[in-house]
């Protein structure tokens, strides 16, 4: 298959008018940077689809969502803070069915392809995800969630192996949920699992100043719901177990320590920001500018639909860029794609286009008629998105 269209954004830094890509196999095989490069690369035989005034760029990653909690969408306030908050969502998730959170895991796929994302790193606490991602119309990173609540009793449990049927759009890794909610011994043996089977991880971590209090000190509304504290801060406990590193993605880190942002920087972790659900709980200012200055990888995700309006990487983008106006279209732009692909371990495969990566593909619907400007549109004005392409499959036809 050939795609051509009025501009090929490959990657900022690398943009070309009236260029195209050659797929096959699911992959792109060539990147093809002006017209007459797509002229003569045109099959004589095989498709060629010119898309017109589109500007073809690679899919966004979404590097962290709850798509089963899509089901309680619009009936989980925030007004009770962060605890309050919890709370609820337990005590109506309870009343969920099976088919519920299935029914959300499918149409929160639909609603993140009909945004531009072809591929996502989804936290699985029910089995829903697992159940339904060969269903799926996007690549799916499948984190089944481990939780014990420092309770021996949960902790075998919490380890012992789900079956996924993995494919070429699907892979398997594990969600240690957060330091405050798992021990030290179900952190062994996530890092355990991990290295035997060469899976990725994604955990929660500095969410909330309350975990920081009990972590560190046995103090706050944690104390009255968990066992003694550990006496230590969440990361050194992710440090000891032995689970900061390049495969290891830490999500929220709204409260790092000092020196906490270059530990991770050294460590290679990517770290993810959810601006949607940061913004749902009006907490205070994220420490973005921290972490770009101690150099950590940094990607967004979109969290649930129990903490956000939406699930579509192009608002979050927009709302990154509204609370921080200096930062540059092209580094958001990096985040919502090569970013969401490190974090899910798949740096070679997706976030770019070029030769042996999957051939996940978006046209948009652009005013831009420049690289500059196209960037500035796409983080910022919510482009429309014309056509999705995932591992070289159509799987999004716009109006």
């Amino acid at each position: 298959m050939i795609l051509a269209a009025r501009a090929l954004l490959v990657e900022p830094g690398a943009w070309y008018e009236g260029g195209g890509l050659e797929l096959r196999g699911g992959k792109v095989v060539r990147v093809l940077r002006s017209r007459r490069a797509v002229v003569r690369a045109r099959p004589a035989r095989g498709t060629f689809l010119d898309l017109g005034e589109c500007v073809l760029t690679p899919g966004l990653v979404n590097a962290h969502a709850h798509l089963e909690l899509g089901a309680l969408a619009g009936k989980v306030s925030a007004r009770g803070g962060f605890a309050g908050w919890v709370g609820e969502l337990v005590r109506r998730r309870a009343g969920l069915a099976r088919g519920d959170f299935e029914a959300a895991v499918r149409a929160g796929a639909r609603a993140l392809v009909a945004s531009g994302t072809t591929a996502v790193g989804d936290i699985d606490s029910t089995g829903a995800c697992a159940r339904v991602a060969r269903e799926l119309a996007l690549g799916v990173l499948v984190y089944r969630e481990l939780l014990d609540a420092w309770d021996p009793a949960r902790t075998a449990g919490a380890l012992r192996a789900r079956p996924l049927a993995c494919g070429a759009l699907v892979r398997a890794g594990l969600a240690p949920h957060a330091p405050y909610t798992t021990s030290r011994a179900l952190l062994a043996g996530a890092r355990r699992l991990a290295r035997a089977r060469g899976l990725a991880c994604t955990i929660h971590w500095a969410e909330t100043e309350e975990e920081g209090a009990w972590l560190e000190r046995g103090e706050g509304p944690l104390a009255r719901i968990l066992p003694d504290s550990p006496r230590a801060r969440g990361l050194e406990l992710l440090a000891r177990a032995g689970l900061l590193g390049r495969r290891t993605s830490l999500v929220l880190g709204n409260h790092p320590a000092a020196g906490e942002p270059e530990r991770l920087a050294r460590a290679g972790v990517t770290l993810v920001h959810c601006p949607g659900t940061h913004a749902f709980f009006g907490r205070a200012p994220f420490p973005l500018e921290r972490y770009r200055r101690a150099g950590v990888a940094l990607a967004l995700g979109t969290d649930s639909l129990a903490s956000n309006a939406e699930l579509d990487l192009r608002r979050e983008m927009a709302l990154l860029r509204a609370s921080f106006p200096r930062l540059a279209p092209a580094e958001v732009f990096v985040q919502a794609t090569r970013g969401g692909a490190r974090a899910l371990g798949a740096a070679r495969e997706l976030g770019r286009l070029r030769a042996g990566f999957r051939a996940d593909v978006v046209a948009w619907r652009l005013a831009a008629r420049a690289e500059k400007d196209a960037l500035d549109e796409l983080t910022s004005a919510r482009p429309a998105v014309a056509r999705v392409f995932v591992a070289g499959r159509e799987r999004l036809r716009g109006d």
